[in-house]
């Protein structure tokens, strides 16, 4: 994808994108739900527990946001309700592929590494209590053609 765009309430990125300024540009991420299963003859359903809905991991470089990033993880502080674009650019604009809503959001990690001839990158995690997928799907002339979407809250484990 063309872009990562993470947009963290009170705390500003350097992105200048349209429609995404002062936001904060991502290198990656990475998300991951899994739910237990089971094969025993004693259970029918096969599940066996609840679903782990994993930390979203991003990656990005050393921004003005990375000092508020570290304070707010210090601390222990609720972000709020936090948005990561996957994108790409259409026509000078960033089309949305995916986007991940994550509710109640807070920094649970971050660590800072540099190597000779590029700049320094963090690796952060972000927890949350719920999220919502919405996948947008694209027309054969890549205007948009509708959004499909999912959601999970953790609090009820339920899809609320």
């Amino acid at each position: 994808m063309d872009v990562i765009i993470l947009d963290l309430p009170g705390i500003k990125g350097e992105c200048l994108l349209k429609g995404f300024e002062d936001k904060i540009e991502c290198l990656s991420f990475s998300h991951a739900v899994a739910m237990q299963l089971t094969s025993d003859p004693s259970n029918r359903e096969r599940t066996s527990g609840k679903p782990n809905v994993q930390d979203m991991t991003i990656s990005k470089y050393m921004d003005q946001a990375s000092p508020v990033l570290n304070q707010t993880c210090c601390e222990g502080k609720k972000i709020g309700d936090a948005t990561v674009t996957i994108g790409r650019n259409e026509n000078g604009a960033v089309m949305p592929l995916m986007i991940y809503k994550l509710r109640d959001a807070m920094v649970s990690s971050i660590s800072a590494a540099s190597s000779g001839g590029d700049k320094p990158s963090e690796t952060m995690t972000l927890n949350f209590t719920g999220i919502q997928w919405d996948y947008t799907s694209q027309n054969p002339d890549s205007t948009k053609q509708g959004v499909a979407p999912g959601i999970w809250d953790m609090k009820t484990n339920t899809a609320a």
